[in-house]
């Protein structure tokens, strides 16, 4: 009778969509991405950026919340040195781009961690001419994966995290808040996290748990965010997280495709 009870219970879990998630495990993981489940995840964070699961290689979009322009597929900002540090990869490729003669500005803006968008005259036609070079396209997935899914990765290993789902939390988490040391970055996330949580995935909480403590506290950050510039924009991005608890909740832990995702009220099938 038990059996067959769980046997039910697997079966209606899968025609919701859902698994059972892994059990519990103690100390870091080995979790790793499929090609199917990381291009999902890429697909993820292009929607959440884009509303579009298609990668926006010419994206260029100042969205006053104090970041400068934000560009590309995982959307570099110049008031950083992302920006800049893709034009001089690509540049060091294909010297005579037209986004070279920006580079004077964009590192001034960038050591000055500057809101401004002055100076750089012609700037989105230069980056929209340069986004039709697959060059400047694999420049830009290099450095997504550097910066973001790399580090993602890296942390959810050591946190114990065992499913794809949660790497691609943890990548989205760190494409929106970055992975500095701020209040409002990644890891001041976790740590609150954890906090919430009364432990991580490797001391032995449940990680569905876990993940919907920390999406309950990426949430409480973009509503309330300690960095003022950020408040408007963040604000009106709260559904992306919304999005991704959708996800814990529907028990679509592997990420494999086709994954269904509604996020400002359009709805996206990833592939």
């Amino acid at each position: 009778m038990r059996r067959s009870l769980m046997l039910l219970a697997v079966l209606l879990l899968t025609a919701c969509g859902g698994e059972p998630w892994p059990d519990a495990g103690h100390g870091p993981s080995e979790v790793a991405l499929s090609a199917a489940q990381r291009h999902v995840a890429d697909e993820l964070v292009a929607v959440f950026e884009h509303s579009d699961a298609a990668p926006h290689y010419d994206a260029v979009e100042a969205l006053g919340d104090g970041r400068g322009y934000t560009c590309g597929t995982i959307g570099f900002t110049t008031s950083s040195t992302e920006v800049s540090t893709l034009v001089e990869s690509y540049t060091a490729q294909v010297p005579g781009n037209r986004l070279a003669r920006h580079l004077p500005r964009l590192r001034e803006l960038a050591a000055g961690g500057s809101a401004g968008t002055g100076g750089l005259p012609g700037f989105a036609g230069d980056w929209a001419a340069a986004a039709s070079d697959p060059k400047f396209r694999q420049a830009q997935d290099d450095l997504a994966d550097r910066l973001y899914f790399t580090p993602a990765l890296r942390t959810a290993r050591r946190l114990g995290i065992r499913t794809p789902l949660g790497v691609a939390v943890l990548y989205d988490s760190a494409v929106q808040h970055g992975t500095g040391d701020d209040p409002d970055g990644l890891p001041a996330l976790i740590a609150r996290a954890t906090g919430r949580a009364g432990g991580d995935p490797a001391g032995g909480v449940a990680e569905r748990r876990w993940l919907g403590v920390f999406l309950d506290v990426r949430k409480d950050t973009l509503r309330h965010p300690h960095d003022r510039d950020t408040a408007a924009a963040w604000a009106e991005s709260a559904d992306r997280v919304k999005a991704l608890r959708d996800l814990v909740d529907d028990d679509r832990y592997r990420l494999d495709p086709p994954v269904k995702v509604t996020v400002y009220g359009d709805d996206h099938q990833l592939r």
